[in-house]
């Protein structure tokens, strides 16, 4: 039985480095659970490459339909850790992506993303063994468009009248296949309409007359056999399983990181609705949704009184033979509360990233069956005086937040 194998053909020697060929590191974890409350660790992760040639679908949609759809071929770069005098940054790197005309070669959208680590599993793509290892990292930066861009309100974004870049964000999987030494990519990346990206408190407020009050982006990859749906993607919903919630801990940096501090709680949706909604009635592609959480450490996650948290439904991979295989995914974001066990502070923080659904069968680095939904999420901390941490911008992340449900 799967979930019972031990891990014989994938164990080798443990290194302790922070950038280690993958091969070194099939099934084994990162170093981040475990560890006692708010103490510091480090994450002990491969080298990850440039991934070239991968198949990409940008999507616009409007009044939560989808209104166009547009293939790209997509070049993500090596991931560079981020350095701090010259030391690496524990589980920040940064990455470039090109996004081309699969004809013609032409770059029509280019930028810089953060992507903050969140955690690593194991996957099985055939039936008797975990052939993948996967990293998942929230990510968040700026695309810049080339004159290739089309002037028209799905290809190019309204924002960019007044600013001249693109905030998206989301999520990127590696996944490295132990048996025949390759790599595999998944990912996703949003850009939201004026009332949740371009608020009077984001980085790049909307002016009055509005930027884009009803069109939200999406862009994921691999594009070949995705299928945009808007209304009927999975959502997240039960109790927490395999939950945490982990503190980056800028005042030390380099070494920011620090254990997980697990949870207990909950995902509860409740609401349909259509946050960029310019016309009613419209579908409902987004769903209100209420996040509970409780740390062993003192930790938690709660709404709070003015801002729900949401789920907005993007589609599905389609293909069960390439990877993620047969998932959906949704770009989830909003404001928590956050009680700060190691610090005693109380703070609102805003959260997004991704919310994946089925896909291949996972374990843990211990052999745990994990439950088929997974989030993630990365929080900024909406500093009132400093515009580099609000949202709508490239940011920092200070908590990562990850959970399964059943």
């Amino acid at each position: 039985m799967l979930r019972s194998l031990t891990f014989a053909v994938l164990t080798l020697a443990f290194g302790a480095f922070t950038s280690t060929p993958a091969q070194a590191q099939c099934g084994l974890p990162d170093n981040l659970d475990g560890g006692p409350c708010c103490a510091p660790a480090a994450v002990n992760l491969p080298v990850f490459p440039q991934m070239a040639g991968q198949s990409a679908l940008w999507m616009c949609f409007d009044n939560c339909s989808l209104s166009m759809q547009r293939p790209f071929c997509a070049i993500l770069g090596k991931p560079l850790p981020v350095k701090i005098n010259n030391q690496n940054v524990c589980g920040q790197y940064n990455t470039r992506i090109q996004l081309k005309d699969c004809g013609t070669n032409v770059t029509h959208w280019a930028g810089g993303l953060r992507m903050d680590y969140s955690r690593t599993w194991q996957a099985s793509q055939m039936p008797g063994a975990l052939n993948l290892t996967v990293w998942r990292f929230v990510i968040n930066g700026d695309l810049i468009p080339s004159a290739a861009v089309p002037n028209t309100p799905c290809e190019r974004p309204a924002s960019l009248s007044m600013f001249n870049r693109v905030y998206f964000s989301g999520h990127i999987d590696y996944a490295f296949d132990c048996f025949t030494n390759t790599w595999s990519i998944a990912w996703s990346l949003n850009h939201e309409c004026d009332a949740v990206h371009h608020t009077l408190n984001s980085a790049r407020p909307a002016p009055t007359t509005g930027f884009d009050p009803g069109r939200t982006f999406s862009i994921v990859g691999p594009g070949i056999g995705f299928v945009p749906a808007p209304t009927t993607t999975a959502v997240a919903t039960g109790g927490f399983t395999n939950a945490t919630l982990r503190r980056n801990n800028w005042g030390a940096a380099p070494a920011i990181c620090t254990y997980r501090e697990p949870l207990f709680g909950a995902i509860n949706p409740f609401n349909p609705f259509c946050v960029c909604a310019s016309i009613q009635p419209a579908p409902g592609q987004f769903i209100d949704t209420l996040i509970f959480g409780q740390g062993q450490c003192g930790s938690g996650l709660f709404p709070t009184p003015t801002s729900h948290f949401a789920q907005k439904r993007i589609g599905s991979w389609t293909n069960p033979a390439v990877y993620p295989g047969l998932q959906d995914v949704s770009f989830g974001f909003g404001e928590l509360a956050v009680g700060d066990g190691c610090t005693g502070s109380q703070t609102n923080e805003w959260f997004e990233g991704a919310l994946t659904f089925g896909g291949y069968f996972a374990v843990n680095s211990q052999g745990a069956l994990l439950d088929p939904q997974f989030i993630d999420l990365e929080s900024c901390n909406t500093s009132a005086t400093n515009p580099s941490t609000r949202i709508g911008a490239a940011h920092v992340s200070y908590k990562v937040f990850n959970s399964n449900q059943p």
